[in-house]
């Protein structure tokens, strides 16, 4: 069997999250370098990181709240309330897949999927995941990152993570 290529950029879904324009929508002042601010807290994450503690047993806050929280980030997404869901659909299944949808491109797909046990399974695959085509699971020392070699080699008391 010979191996299928890597997917080109055209391929898949493509994103534009962020564009250099100012806020009446002319350019950056450099075509080289953005000059757009980088959110580092959302209100939508904020609003996901809620739900999903109150689903995994927080005792701080109320699924309805939640429930409202989830359907305030779809009503913006949708334009409406068409997208809105009810309190039966609102699972830890469903809120992974909502991070993954609100917070396309933003850096927290890799944590999520770690701590949602999806990362390394064989059970959530994707394409070219372990470098297979059609996806496969990888170790399970994956989840965690190797320390730099130098920091090992220039401190005698750290000890190499399992696998590396």
């Amino acid at each position: 069997m010979t191996a299928e290529p890597a997917p080109a950029f055209t391929e898949g879904y493509a994103i534009t999250k962020y564009r250099n324009v100012t806020k009446t929508g002319a350019q950056g002042s450099s075509p080289d370098f953005a000059d757009v601010d980088f959110p580092l807290f959302r209100l939508a994450e904020m609003y996901l990181v809620y739900a999903e503690a109150v689903l995994r047993g927080g005792t701080g806050g109320d699924k309805p709240t939640a429930l409202g929280y989830v359907n305030t980030l779809r009503t913006r997404a949708y334009g409406s309330n068409a997208g809105n869901i009810s309190l039966g659909d609102l699972t830890l299944d469903f809120i992974i897949d909502e991070r993954g949808r609100e917070l396309c491109w933003e850096g927290f797909r890799r944590t999520d999927l770690v701590r949602f046990n999806r990362f390394t399974e064989g059970t959530y695959l994707w394409p070219w995941k372990g470098g297979v085509s059609s996806g496969t699971g990888v170790s399970a020392n994956l989840k965690v990152f190797p320390i730099p070699s130098a920091e090992v080699n220039a401190n005698t008391n750290l000890t190499q993570n399992t696998g590396y």
